[in-house]
């Protein structure tokens, strides 16, 4: 009996022992507004048991912590003891932002988790803190420094507050490519999209140093040299900085072996000619030599390309060429073969997105409809040619196939507002500073139709017009012009009378194809030339009132491939216009011949280019009138002033009914940065002006001149600034060697 008695003695002891080694007294200070039943229902631990353990705390701190009713908490222990001293939280009445000069309140309100009207939350400030750094990092600013602080507004509200301290933006002033062999800095400078900054980048805002940006860069340029034959390229980046907030990227390049073909084998096929097939051949393995026979993706696709569309062409769908690379020890094969594809047709055509476009005005504009075999090339046509409408601003064309039907996705992002109201100044190099009126809407009604009334005046000419331009439905490739013009034209101080204009035009405009597009069009108008200047005869020849009927015609190729700056390609117009005698006062008819070559250099952003001018014009009665003859200098010809090139009569100019330009020059961006949008031009033009009805010198008297021409790409359009001297002059010609438009030099 003792010894159980004794046994008893000693587990109760025990028990006793290890109840006070865990039994703790948890105290939680702190409380204003909340209780310890809120505090209950953030956690899982019970906050009223005798028997408490570490990880019980672990997990209440873990739990508090997390709760949005808590901004911050305090723990500590005495021995057996536990004290937690709670900070209630409070909500946001207004966030701040001081000190952010370079971004906007709006762009970090709307990034940032912190929201007026919430509770304030440690871990999402920090995050917004972060969120903010990375913010500045994409605009350059890589030592931001972001301090949040809590200002009471009540008893239950604060204001949060961050103070940004922003520095110095980071600035990249130079990149340098390390191990490009084959390849120039510059030209794989204008590959990247990370761009340097330095004193002369007048044109430019800023350099941003991100990081995220190096690495697509890296990408980019391995992309590159893929495409050019260079399997095993490594590329690889690294950041110094060489001044306070001024970095050197350096792009590390192994370029590895360069895969050259010994072997170009072509599959033949009964769907093609052998003679088409064996011509084409022959002239991509003549680009293909001129390249050394190395590996180069984009002559092999652009051939692709080629032969797919003859197929398409000859109404074979079923029937790809594709390319297969072959490669040994010993030899380096490509072969083009032809491969089967199951052929879908045009189920459906489903436009979304137009709001205000009819259907049936996007739908005129596609180069297919249902029924038609599906043809990847034609979504691509079809997608370029709607982005050119202005009422437009993306395409996004996409496609489902299934058991050989195919639907199309036609996915509109359009302007909302087409309608436009411009005032602005202008400035030619011709006819000095003037003033443009205007009132448009490119989509009239949604029905892709436009109107525009405009008014302009500079020093020489003020003209009211209103024009419509109205897109058949049944037609893509169409479209009528209609205008009414009012033009009063002071020619005093060149051909010495003034004339007012009245009348109505209209033009239809058809698309052959992509490239070339066919104009023709009439017009009548009432011309009052009056104010004669002088009393010589190509001055009155001219005064009187003329009732004057024209057709003109025009056809344009153009295969060049930029709008505004071409680098590359042809573009060539022929233009005609005829006056017809007896049915119009003053008869006459012109020709005007125009091309432009451009030859890009290979793995370069500069280029050649030549441009030829001719005019030929002539009275079907007596002498052509000076108002309807050619003239030379100015913007057309370098180094002499507007109308300065030319016969004279009594120093009246009275210009000539024949002339001819010819400009040869080299261009590019080599004297500034590749990623600014200027561009220079160095040039040598001739040419000469003859023929004048009032002049018994028809001799053609060549002038010449040269000189240097930059185009800034601008919001407003080219702006260009030309220096040219002239060589070759007659004595009577006026000179001007520095020019100033709003347009491209040529």
């Amino acid at each position: 009996m003792i010894r159980n008695f004794s046994l008893l003695l000693y587990l109760i002891l025990i028990f006793f022992y290890i109840t006070k080694s865990y039994a703790n007294n948890l105290t939680i200070n702190g409380l204003s507004k909340l209780s310890l039943k809120d505090l209950q229902t953030q956690t899982s631990i019970d906050l009223n048991k005798n028997i408490i353990s570490e990880d019980d705390i672990n997990i209440l701190l873990k739990d508090l912590y997390r709760s949005e009713l808590i901004f911050d908490i305090e723990y500590n222990k005495d021995k057996n003891n536990h004290y937690i001293i709670i900070q209630e939280n409070k909500l946001i009445e207004n966030i701040f932002f001081n000190g952010n000069s370079r971004i906007d309140d709006d762009l970090l309100i709307k990034n940032i988790s912190a929201k007026e009207n919430r509770f304030v939350n440690k871990n999402l400030i920090n995050d917004d803190i972060n969120l903010i750094k990375s913010i500045y990092k994409s605009q350059g600013f890589n030592k931001v420094n972001v301090i949040v602080s809590l200002e009471k507004y009540s008893n239950d509200r604060v204001n949060l507050i961050y103070e940004i301290t922003e520095n110095n933006q980071s600035q990249i002033n130079r990149i340098k490519f390390i191990g490009n062999d084959t390849f120039s800095d510059r030209y794989l400078l204008s590959l990247v999209n990370s761009k340097a900054r330095n004193f002369y980048n007048i044109f430019t805002s800023g350099s941003n140093l991100n990081i995220e940006n190096f690495r697509f860069d890296v990408n980019k340029i391995k992309s590159f040299y893929n495409q050019k034959g260079f399997f095993n390229v490594n590329v690889d980046f690294s950041i110094s900085e060489n001044l306070s907030n001024k970095y050197t990227v350096n792009f590390f390049i192994e370029e590895g072996e360069r895969i050259k073909l010994d072997n170009i084998e072509i599959e033949t096929s009964n769907l093609i000619s052998s003679d088409i097939l064996e011509k084409n051949f022959n002239k991509f393995k003549e680009k293909m030599h001129k390249n050394n026979l190395y590996y180069d993706q984009n002559i092999i696709d652009s051939f692709t390309d080629k032969l797919n569309k003859i197929l398409i062409n000859n109404n074979n769908f079923n029937i790809v060429y594709v390319t297969k690379f072959e490669s040994d020890n010993k030899s380096n094969k490509l072969l083009f073969y032809q491969d089967k594809i199951v052929p879908s047709t045009i189920n459906k055509i489903n436009i979304i997105g137009n709001n205000i476009t009819k259907d049936e005005t996007i739908r005129s504009k596609l180069q297919f409809e249902p029924g038609d075999y599906f043809n990847n090339n034609l979504l691509t046509v079809t997608k370029r040619e709607l982005s050119k409408n202005r009422y437009i601003n993306k395409v996004t064309i996409t496609s489902e196939t299934n058991e050989g039907k195919s639907n199309i996705i036609i996915d509109i992002d359009e302007k909302k507002k087409t309608g436009s109201f411009l005032v602005g100044g202008t400035y030619s190099g011709d006819y000095g500073a003037g003033l443009t009126i205007s009132a448009k809407d490119d989509n009239i009604f949604g029905s892709g139709n436009s109107f525009e009334t405009i008014f302009t005046g500079n020093q020489e000419d003020i003209l009211f017009k209103i024009s419509f331009i109205q897109y058949p439905v049944s037609s893509s490739n169409i479209k009528n012009s209609y205008s009414i013009f009012n033009d009063e034209t002071d020619l005093s101080d060149s051909f010495g009378f003034k004339s007012d204009e009245f009348g109505f035009s209209y033009s239809i405009n058809f698309d052959y194809n992509e490239t070339t597009s066919i104009t023709s069009g009439l017009s009548y108008k009432t011309s009052d030339r009056h104010s004669a200047k002088k009393n010589i005869s190509s001055v009155n020849d001219n005064i009187g009132k003329y009732n004057i009927y024209s057709l003109n015609s025009s056809i344009t190729h153009d295969s060049t491939n930029d709008f505004l700056y071409p680098t590359d390609g042809v573009k060539n117009s022929l233009f005609f216009e005829y006056s017809p005698e007896k049915v119009s006062d003053d008869s006459y008819y012109k020709f005007i011949i125009k091309s432009d070559i451009y030859k890009k250099f290979k793995n370069s952003n500069r280029f050649v280019f030549l441009s030829n001018d001719i005019g030929y014009a002539e009275s079907l009665e007596d002498n052509l009138s000076t108002i309807n003859s050619f003239s030379l200098g100015g913007l057309n010809f370098k180094g002499f002033d507007y109308r300065g090139i030319g016969p004279k009569q009594d120093n009246i100019y009275i210009g000539g009914n024949k002339f001819f330009t010819s400009t040869i020059g080299y261009g590019g961006s080599f004297l500034f940065d590749d990623k600014d949008n200027v561009y220079t031009k160095l040039f040598y033009t001739l040419g000469s002006i003859w023929d004048s009805d009032y002049n018994d010198n028809s001799d053609i008297d060549i002038r010449s001149s040269a000189g240097i021409s930059f185009d800034v790409l601008t919001a407003v359009g080219p702006i260009s600034l030309s220096y040219a001297i002239p060589i070759d002059k007659n004595n009577d010609d006026r000179t001007r060697e520095f020019n100033f438009s709003i347009g491209t030099s040529f």
